[in-house]
């Protein structure tokens, strides 16, 4: 089936009629609004769903699969109230749907399950469209397994592309960033399990930066320190630093699927589907970590140093 349009552009042309009084609300009071394909096949309980979805908090896409891997939804009887699942029996295939959710309703219903990037005040805005209907789990998942594959060679294709275009010399990670060594350090090889001290920037293909842990102007200027190959890092970060030793640097080019996917911390400033390239060195290596009561006391000096900096502004 031919979409013809990004889910991006669609929300965008949807969301423009959202002050107006043509919305429905559901049995928990949801404003939605459902743009119909003309297509007769309707979601039944059982179905499995593949659908493209955008969630937009103000006026930031907060998590989108416009350019990644498209949603797999399997359908229940559940219904959770001011929810999606309240409609998912109205749609048909190729059909679109805007829904308006208040951060404020979150707050009344359930204050301790709403994030904390989310505020009082905050709306947010859904745009589905359905791609897909399966009779089954199993088709569900073929499908999705060809999608994920396509998405992955895309991904590996365009860095390939990047750094041969640039003229860049670097070495590929099992899974897929790549390294390029400035400085590989010296002592033993750093390995899982290994406790590391990093300084690191982080910058988008475009140039931006979004974080650092040696700009002051980021607020937290003390060393990046974790336990590699645990999970603590993104994954094409933490593969990164195995390739270095003791004061070793690198500058890691890292696929979205290895970095933050499609739906990175809003207040990050680090787009859905966005690679990225950061700039890394290893300060310190232990063979173990610290005790919790060790990192306790480390967390403070660090926080006592940062309170001496700024105090002497």
């Amino acid at each position: 089936m031919k979409t013809g349009i990004s889910i991006v552009v669609l929300f965008t042309v949807l969301i423009a009629g959202c002050g107006k009084t043509n919305y429905q609300k559901t049995a928990g009071g949801m404003p939605y609004k459902i743009y119909r394909s003309g297509d007769t096949q309707r979601i039944v309980h059982g179905n499995f769903v593949k659908v493209s979805f955008t969630r937009k908090i103000k006026d930031s896409v907060a998590f989108t699969t416009d350019g990644g891997i498209p949603a797999y939804i399997p359908i229940t009887q559940y219904l959770e109230p001011y929810d999606i699942s309240e409609l998912w029996t109205k749609l048909n295939l190729g059909d679109s749907l805007v829904t308006i959710q208040m951060v404020d309703t979150f707050l009344k219903r359930s204050p301790m399950g709403v994030p904390p990037s989310l505020k009082k005040g905050d709306r947010i805005v859904t745009t589905v469209k359905i791609l897909k209907i399966f009779q089954t789990d199993s088709a569900a998942k073929a499908d999705e397994q060809k999608e994920n594959e396509a998405f992955v060679n895309k991904e590996i294709n365009f860095l390939d592309k990047f750094l041969k275009e640039k003229g860049i010399k670097a070495e590929k990670t099992p899974s897929g960033a790549w390294v390029q060594i400035i400085n590989p350090g010296t002592g033993n090889p750093i390995d899982s399990g290994k406790f590391v001290s990093v300084d690191y920037t982080g910058t988008s293909f475009s140039g931006k930066k979004f974080d650092s842990n040696t700009d002051p102007a980021f607020n937290h200027v003390q060393p990046l320190q974790f336990v590699v190959g645990s999970g603590q890092m993104i994954k094409g970060f933490d593969e990164g630093v195995k390739f270095l030793k003791l004061g070793g640097e690198a500058k890691v080019y890292i696929p979205s699927m290895l970095a933050y996917g499609p739906s990175p911390d809003p207040r990050s400033g680090i787009k859905p589907y966005e690679h990225l390239i950061f700039d890394i060195k290893v300060t310190k290596v232990d063979d173990k970590a610290p005790t919790r009561a060790e990192m306790d006391e480390l967390r403070k000096q660090q926080e006592q140093k940062i309170d001496t900096t700024q105090g002497n502004k």
